[in-house]
């Protein structure tokens, strides 16, 4: 047990000390500390609130328009201006855009917008939508309705909806939430594939160079293959959730020292019931992934011969890897097509799109167990395989691969 320990532990340090682990690991937490400021950055560059002018001759309608400012721009302020200084303003860039406001017969009102670059049909219908208050208000004054009259005339019928799935789950999920479940899948998946690859790779790389550089005969003379072996793949693994360890703390420090809350707030994206079972889906895809990989890459680099040959030996782990990312990035529009939902079982590709399709509340608690026993069925395997490798091959140099494989399941 001692010399497991030795082993794991020199490979433990090793690893983590590495430029990589750190450079990779910095990188990702001032992308994470750039992201929770990515609203102040933006202002900077923004040139702070949006100035607005209003041109009209009516002051009861400017102190309308500037009291419901917030329904067409969040923290814009307004400024009552002439015609003629309100184009020249908007032409010098001292206002961000202009209202022209006219009342024309019979209360009716019309509004020409004033902007250097082209007038959104969104910021068309925000304006539209305000005048159109503003014009009842006036009519209703006009023909004496109480407020109470007001009232009742510009109420509307009540609309509700509840979507049913399934698995009789109610799902209200409104844009800005399916808006940030996508972005935290997106990212998500992104970093479980550079993850599992990089990983997958520094095992196969580390036992394969052990072997072709002859220093596995002095080390199996002191340690058993398979003592070395878990001791070598568990080292790299604990390196890896040591990584996704600071992840997840660089996170929560993140969130509680800048104000997430008001920047999604601000770019219209909102937490929601699915954010905590995609985040305890992901971490346990993450884990089986790395183990899945991490064990495939082991049997790859204990039958690969040369160290020249190391990147074209792990060719079909690198295939893998890209068709279970690509195969996710198709889920995140895709999540419930039959293609989808059968890919979510498939080992090597369920850790990705399994994790896809948790931001659906659609997805049974049955088919999360089942996807993730048979992740584990696969890895026991694999682990099966990478040790029978391993005591068969680390001592064989022979270059044929199919040689390797047919040695592997050949009876002791």
């Amino acid at each position: 047990m001692s010399k497991f320990l030795a082993t794991f532990g020199l490979t433990y340090k090793n690893k983590i000390k590495t430029k990589a682990f750190m450079i990779f690991t910095v990188i990702v937490i001032l992308l994470m500390i750039l992201g929770a400021n990515i609203n102040k950055i933006v202002d900077l560059f923004d040139g702070g609130n949006d100035k607005i002018g209003v041109v009209t001759n009516n002051e009861q309608i400017y102190k309308t328009l500037k009291s419901q400012g917030s329904k067409l721009y969040d923290d814009a302020s307004f400024k009552k201006v002439s015609d003629k200084k309100a184009h020249r303003l908007v032409k010098n860039e001292k206002l961000d855009r202009a209202y022209i406001i006219k009342i024309k017969d019979k209360n009716q009102l019309s509004a020409k917008i004033l902007s250097r670059d082209t007038v959104s049909n969104e910021d068309k219908q925000k304006l539209k939508s305000v005048l159109t208050t503003m014009q009842t208000q006036i009519v209703a004054h006009d023909l004496k309705l109480s407020p109470q009259d007001l009232k009742q005339l510009q109420s509307h019928s009540a609309v509700d909806s509840e979507v049913i799935t399934k698995h009789g789950k109610q799902s209200q999920l409104n844009a800005s939430e399916k808006g940030f479940n996508m972005i935290i899948i997106y990212i998500g998946v992104m970093l479980m594939f550079f993850i599992i690859l990089n990983y997958g790779n520094q095992v196969a790389m580390e036992i394969a160079t052990e072997k072709t550089s002859r220093v596995i005969e002095m080390i199996i003379t002191s340690v058993s293959p398979i003592k070395h072996l878990f001791a070598k793949v568990l080292g790299v693994v604990s390196v890896a959730l040591t990584q996704i360890l600071i992840f997840i703390v660089a996170g929560l420090i993140c969130f509680f020292v800048f104000d997430i809350k008001k920047m999604l707030k601000g770019f219209k994206l909102e937490p929601n019931g699915l954010t905590l079972q995609i985040a305890i889906v992901g971490i346990i895809s993450l884990i089986l992934g790395i183990l899945t990989y991490v064990f495939l890459a082991a049997i790859l680099g204990s039958i690969t011969a040369r160290i020249e040959d190391i990147s074209q030996t792990l060719m079909p782990m690198t295939l893998l890897s890209m068709i279970a990312f690509y195969i996710a990035l198709y889920s995140l529009m895709q999540s419930e097509t039959i293609f989808t939902k059968v890919a979510s079982f498939i080992p090597f590709v369920s850790p990705f799109v399994m994790f896809v399709r948790a931001s659906s509340p659609d997805v049974a608690i049955w088919e999360f167990i089942l996807s993730f026993l048979l992740s584990i069925i696969t890895i026991i395997i694999l682990v099966w395989l990478a040790v029978r490798s391993y005591k068969d091959s680390i001592l064989n140099f022979d270059q044929s691969f199919f040689k390797s494989m047919r040695r592997i399941f050949k009876k002791s």
